[in-house]
C-alpha cells in the first residue's frame, strides 16, 4: 500500500484522546521547571563558582531574599551558559528528525510521533530525579538529562504529530478551534504547574516534586500508548528502521518548494521563516524572563510563578475568546488575526522593556492576550489553503524550521542577556520586538498573496468519507 492510499479515518470514528497525555506532560514540565531553576542556580553557585553551601543555599528557596544579592549577577551569567548548551543539545536531534518524520508519518501513522517523545520525556524525568538526589553532581550534568527526550524527537516531533493528527480528525471549519484547544491544554498544564510549584517545593522539597513530575510523565506516555488511536486508515506497522530514509527529506522539500499557483511556494517559505522568529522569541524569553524579573524587579520564584500563571491564564482565555468570539464577530481571517496578535505581542515586549514595577508585566500580558493564537492560526491557514495530501509535508517543513529557531534561540538570547545583564538586561525585549515586526512584514505578504488567490483555495476531501 502506498502512502497515497492512506486517508484519515472518518471523523466520527476517532477517539481523540490526544489532549489528556499532553496535559499531564505540561503539568510535569511546568512543575519540574520551577524546581530545576533554583537547583541550577544553587549548583552553579557551589560547584562552578566555588562558593560555600551556606552562601548559596538561599538560591534553593522559592522566596527570594537579599542574601544572594552579591552573587546574583555572576550566578545568573554562568547559568545562562548551561541553559544555552542544554537547549542546543535538546533541540538538535529533533531538528534533524523533523526533516524525516513528517513524510514518514504519511505511511506509518501519526501515533508514533506522539508516543515516542512522551517515552523520551518519561526517561528524562526519571533522570532528573537522580540528578536532584545527587548533590555532588555539577550543574553540567543537567545537560545530559535532556538526551532521551532529544533522541526521541522532543516537542518538535510531538507537536508535528499532534497537529497532523488534528488535521486528520477535524473538518476544515473546526481545525482552528481544535488546534486552539490543544494549545489551551498546554496552557492549563502550565498554569496548574506554576500555581502549585512553589507550595509543593516548600511542602515536599525539590526531589519529591521531581519524583511527582516523573510519575506524571510516565502516566502520560502509558495513557497515549494504550488509548490513543491511529488517525490514518491503513497505516503500516513498524517502520522504525526507515525513519532516516533520505527520500523522505527529498519528497518533503520537493513538495514544499515546487511551483504553486498564486505564489504558494513563497507563502510556505514566508510562513516557515516567520515561525522561526516566533519560536526564537517564545523560547528565548521563556527561560530568561524569570532571570530578568529576578534581576530588575527583585522577584522571587513565588512572584514569578504567580505572574506566569496569570499570564498563561490570560493567554488561555484570549485563545478561546479570540477564536470563538472576536474572529467570528469581526470576521477576521486566520492571517489577519495573526497580524493583530503580533502587534499586541510587540506592545507587550515594549512594556516589559520599560518595566519599573510589577504591574508593567501584568499589563503587558493583558494587552497581548491573543499572542498565543499565532501558531494555531497559521496552521489553520495551511489546512485551508493547501491540498490535503501536502499538509503533513508542509507541517513537517514548518516544524523543521521551528526546530532551527529552537537551536538558535538560546545561542542568541542567552548570549545577549549575558552580555547586557549589568548594563541593559531589557535588550532581549528590544530584539523580540524587532523579530515580531519582521514576522508582521513577512505575513503581510502571505496575506496579500492569499487574497489574490482566494478564488482558487483548495477544498479538502469529504470529511466523512467511508472506509
Amino acid at each position: 500500500m502506498s502512502e497515497r492510499d492512506l486517508l484519515p479515518l472518518p471523523k466520527r470514528s476517532i477517539a481523540t484522546t490526544i489532549e489528556l497525555p499532553i496535559l499531564f506532560n505540561m503539568i510535569a514540565v511546568s512543575l519540574a521547571g520551577s524546581a530545576l531553576s533554583n537547583i541550577i542556580l544553587y549548583r552553579t553557585c557551589v560547584h562552578s563558582l566555588g562558593h560555600s553551601e551556606y552562601e548559596c543555599k538561599p538560591f534553593l528557596s522559592p522566596i527570594k531574599t537579599n542574601d544572594t544579592a552579591g552573587l546574583e549577577e555572576d550566578v545568573q551569567r554562568y547559568s545562562t551558559h548551561i541553559s544555552t548548551v542544554k537547549m542546543i543539545i535538546e533541540n538538535f536531534c529533533p531538528a534533524v528528525l523533523s526533516m524525516f518524520l513528517g513524510v514518514w508519518s504519511d505511511t506509518y501513522g501519526r501515533k508514533p510521533l506522539i508516543v515516542w517523545p512522551l517515552f523520551g520525556m518519561a526517561i528524562t524525568s526519571i533522570s532528573l530525579v537522580v540528578f536532584a538526589m545527587m548533590d555532588s553532581l555539577s550543574p553540567w550534568w543537567y545537560v545530559a538529562t535532556s538526551a532521551p527526550f532529544s533522541l526521541t524527537g522532543g516537542y518538535v516531533v510531538m507537536f508535528t504529530g499532534a497537529y497532523c493528527y488534528i488535521s486528520d480528525t477535524s473538518s476544515s471549519s473546526s481545525a482552528t478551534l481544535r488546534m486552539t484547544i490543544l494549545d489551551a491544554t498546554m496552557s492549563v498544564g502550565t498554569i496548574a504547574g506554576n500555581l502549585f510549584s512553589t507550595y509543593l517545593i516548600m511542602t515536599i522539597g525539590n526531589v519529591y516534586l521531581l519524583l511527582l513530575t516523573a510519575t506524571l510523565s510516565v502516566t502520560a506516555y502509558a495513557f497515549a500508548n494504550v488509548y490513543l488511536k491511529e488517525s490514518l486508515r491503513g497505516a503500516l506497522q513498524g517502520g522504525g528502521t526507515r525513519v532516516l530514509d533520505i527520500l523522505y527529506v527529498k519528497e518533503m522539500m520537493s513538495e514544499c518548494f515546487k511551483e504553486r499557483p498564486h505564489n504558494g511556494r513563497a507563502q510556505i517559505i514566508l510562513l516557515a521563516a516567520s515561525r522561526i522568529l516566533q519560536i526564537m522569541v517564545l523560547y528565548g524569553l521563556i527561560i530568561l524572563e524569570y532571570m530578568y524579573t529576578r534581576q530588575k524587579l527583585h522577584w522571587s520564584l513565588r512572584d514569578y510563578t504567580m505572574y506566569s500563571s496569570v499570564s498563561t491564564l490570560v493567554t488561555f482565555v484570549g485563545g478561546f475568546f479570540g477564536v470563538i468570539v472576536v474572529q467570528k464577530l469581526l470576521r477576521l481571517g486566520d492571517m489577519s488575526f495573526t497580524l493583530f496578535a503580533l502587534l499586541t505581542a510587540t506592545a507587550d515586549n515594549l512594556l516589559k522593556l520599560f518595566a519599573v514595577d510589577s504591574w508593567y508585566m501584568y499589563l503587558g500580558s493583558a494587552i497581548s492576550m491573543f499572542k498565543g493564537l499565532a501558531g494555531p492560526l497559521l496552521r489553520s491557514f495551511i489546512t485551508k489553503n493547501f491540498p490535503l495530501e501536502d499538509i503533513a509535508k508542509i507541517f513537517a517543513f514548518v516544524c523543521a524550521m521551528e526546530s532551527i529557531g529552537l537551536v538558535l534561540s538560546p545561542v542568541i538570547f542567552n548570549s545577549l542577556y549575558s552580555f547586557t545583564l549589568a548594563i541593559f538586561p531589557g535588550a532581549i525585549y528590544v530584539l523580540s520586538s524587532v523579530m515580531n515586526a519582521s514576522c508582521f512584514l513577512m505575513l503581510g505578504f502571505v496575506l496579500m498573496y492569499s487574497r489574490r488567490g482566494s478564488s482558487a483555495i483548495y477544498q479538502p476531501i469529504n470529511e466523512d468519507i467511508d472506509a
